[in-house]
C-alpha cells in the first residue's frame, strides 16, 4: 500500500508544473473559468485578479480595492471575497460591477455556490457562513456557528437528492463538515489528524481534496465516505497551500501558496497519460442556435476525426450531465439534449475523440 502512495506522489510531481512569476504575489485561491479555458487566481498582496491562459502567459484581468481571498465564477460574474465585502467583476471586461458589505470584520474567505446561484461564505473571524443570493443581492446567515474557524467550502451534490456543503476548518485535529442545504445542521464527516486546513476541492470518483498547513504543508486526498485514512498526494515543494481548485475535465489541480515565501501556484495532474487530452482546437466546431431550446446542430468539423464523443458540463461546477457518443460525425448535425432531460441552464460543450480535445463551446440552453 505504501509502495502505491510513493508511486502516485512520484508521478504527480514529475507531471507537476510550479509556475513562477513576478506577477503573483501570495495567491490565495484559484478558479477556472470553463468558457474561456483559462485559470483566474487571487493575486491577494497586489490586489488583483490574474488570467493565466492555457499557454501559462500571465495578466492581470482586474484590480481591486482591497485583497482577494476566495473567488467564484456564477453566470458571467466573478465574485470576490475583501475583507468583510464581496465584489463582482465581469468576466468579460474584468470591470468592478459592486460591492456590498456583507460582515465587517468577518474576514470572508471561502466561497462556493448551488446550482440556484446562491453564494454561501464562511466568515472566518465570526464562525459564520453567510447566503448570498446573486439574483437579488440579498444576503442572510445560513450558519450562526460553525464550531471551529471555517475556512474552504463546497457544493456537493452529494447523492442527488440531498446535496450539501462541505466545510473545512482551521485549527488543530481540524474537522471537515458537512453543512444541510434544507435545514442548516452540521454533521461532523471526520476529525483529522491535520491541523489548518486552508481549501477543500472535489475531484472525480467522488474524492475530496484538502490543502493543509500543519504538520507540514501537504495535499491530502479522502474518499467520499471519509471513513478511510486519507492519502497524501503532495508532501513536498508546498509553502503554506491555500483554496485550491479541481479542473473535473482536465483532471488538475490547481495549488495556489498563499505565503509570501512562496508565491507561485502548482499545478498537478491527477489522470492518467493515456487519458490525457492536449490537442485543443477551439474554433473547429459551430454550435447553433446559441442560445438554444435544447436542439442543437454541430458542423464545421474535419472529416478525418473519429469515434467522437459530445460531453455536457454544468459551468462552475464541471459536473457532467450528458454525454453521446457521435461516431464519426463531421457535417450538420441535429441533437436534441431536451429529450434527454437537460434543464435550462449555461453549460461547457466538449467534443472529443480519441486524437483528444477537439473542441470545447459556451453553450446556453433557455
Amino acid at each position: 500500500m505504501k509502495k502505491i502512495i510513493f508511486t502516485t506522489f512520484s508521478f504527480c510531481l514529475l507531471l507537476s508544473q510550479t509556475i513562477f512569476a513576478q506577477s503573483y504575489s501570495s495567491p490565495e485561491s484559484v478558479e477556472f473559468d470553463y468558457v474561456n479555458n483559462r485559470y483566474l487566481i487571487a493575486n491577494r498582496a497586489a490586489s488583483q485578479i490574474l488570467a493565466r491562459a492555457a499557454d501559462g502567459t500571465l495578466s492581470v484581468f482586474a484590480t481591486l480595492n482591497g485583497q482577494p481571498y476566495g473567488i467564484e465564477i456564477v453566470g458571467d460574474t466573478l465574485y470576490c471575497c475583501t475583507s468583510g465585502s464581496l465584489r463582482g467583476v465581469n468576466l468579460n471586461t474584468g470591470v468592478q460591477i459592486f460591492n456590498q458589505t456583507i460582515a465587517a470584520g468577518a474576514f470572508l474567505n471561502g466561497i462556493t455556490h448551488d446550482p440556484a446561484g446562491n453564494l454561501y461564505i464562511t466568515g472566518f473571524s465570526n464562525t459564520k457562513v453567510y447566503r448570498f443570493n446573486t439574483a437579488t443581492r440579498q444576503f442572510n446567515v445560513f450558519v450562526n456557528n460553525t464550531i471551529a474557524q471555517p475556512n474552504g467550502i463546497i457544493y456537493d451534490p452529494y447523492d442527488g437528492i440531498n446535496p450539501r456543503l462541505v466545510l473545512a476548518s482551521w485549527g488543530s485535529n481540524a474537522a471537515i463538515r458537512a453543512i444541510n442545504l434544507a435545514d442548516s445542521s452540521m454533521t461532523t464527516l471526520v476529525t483529522t489528524p491535520f491541523g489548518n486546513i486552508d481549501g477543500i476541492a472535489k475531484g472525480k470518483n467522488g474524492n475530496f481534496y484538502i490543502s493543509c498547513w500543519n504538520p507540514s504543508s501537504t495535499i491530502q486526498r479522502y474518499d467520499s465516505t471519509f471513513a478511510t485514512p486519507p492519502t497524501a498526494m503532495v508532501t513536498t515543494g508546498l509553502s503554506n497551500p491555500a483554496d485550491i481548485f479541481y479542473n473535473v475535465i482536465t483532471d488538475t489541480l490547481a495549488v495556489p501558496h498563499g505565503s509570501n515565501n512562496g508565491s507561485n501556484v502548482n499545478f498537478y495532474y491527477f489522470g492518467t497519460l493515456t487519458a490525457q487530452k492536449s490537442n485543443l482546437h477551439v474554433n473547429d466546431m459551430n454550435i447553433y442556435p446559441n442560445p438554444s431550446d435544447g436542439i442543437i446542430q454541430i458542423s464545421g468539423l474535419n472529416a478525418n476525426l473519429k469515434n467522437l464523443s459530445l460531453n455536457l458540463f454544468e459551468i462552475g461546477t464541471g459536473k457532467q450531465v450528458y454525454n453521446q457518443n457521435l461516431g464519426n460525425l463531421y457535417q450538420t448535425e441535429s441533437i436534441n439534449l431536451k429529450n434527454n432531460q437537460v434543464s435550462s441552464g449555461i453549460y461547457l460543450l466538449e467534443l472529443s475523440s480519441t486524437e483528444g480535445f477537439i473542441s470545447r463551446k459556451k453553450l446556453i440552453i433557455e
